[in-house]
C-alpha cells in the first residue's frame, strides 16, 4: 500500500491543468494528492504500530479474519459497476441504483426505506451541483438513445 500510494502521488503530478486552473487552490490534482498522502501516512502507521492489541490477545491477522470480506468485495465491485454505468444511465439514475444496491448489500431489505434514503439524497446533490454550482451533469446516453432528451 505504501508503494501504491507513493506511485499514485507521483502520477498525480502528471494530471494536466489548464492555464486558468494553475492559479486555483482546488484543482484536479488536489484530491489525488490528498489520497496519496493519506495512504502513505496510514501505511507508515501500519508498519510502525504494533500488530497486537494492548492486551496481547489478538494479532492483526486474527482480528481481520473476523471481518466481513464478502460484503467489502461486493461493495468494491458495485463501485466499479457504478463508474462504468454512469455514462449510460446518467448521474441520477446510476446513483439511485448504486445507493439502493449498496443498502441491500449492507443488509437493508425494506424497499421504502431504500427509496426514501437514496432518491432525495441524489436529487438534492444533483440540484446543488447543477443549479447552485453550475456544473454540467450529462443526463446519460440511455436518455438520448430513447429520444427522451
Amino acid at each position: 500500500m505504501l508503494v501504491f500510494s507513493t506511485a499514485y502521488g507521483i502520477f498525480a503530478t502528471r494530471i494536466p491543468l489548464s492555464f486558468l486552473a494553475q492559479q486555483e487552490v482546488f484543482t484536479s490534482r488536489t484530491m489525488p494528492y490528498g489520497l496519496a498522502v493519506a495512504g502513505i501516512v496510514l501505511s507508515l502507521l501500519m508498519l510502525i504500530l504494533p500488530t497486537r492489541d494492548p492486551a496481547g490477545t489478538q494479532t492483526l491477522a486474527e482480528f481481520t479474519r473476523q471481518m466481513e470480506w464478502g460484503r467489502a468485495i461486493a461493495l468494491v465491485v458495485l463501485m466499479i459497476f457504478y463508474g462504468m454505468t454512469m455514462k449510460w444511465l446518467g448521474f441520477i439514475l446510476a446513483s439511485i441504483l448504486f445507493l439502493m444496491a449498496g443498502f441491500y448489500i449492507l443488509g437493508e431489505r425494506r424497499l421504502k426505506a431504500m427509496l426514501l434514503a437514496s432518491v432525495p439524497l441524489v436529487i438534492v446533490l444533483w440540484a446543488i451541483m447543477s443549479k447552485l454550482l453550475g456544473a454540467y451533469i450529462a443526463p446519460g446516453e440511455l436518455f438520448y438513445m430513447l429520444g427522451i432528451l
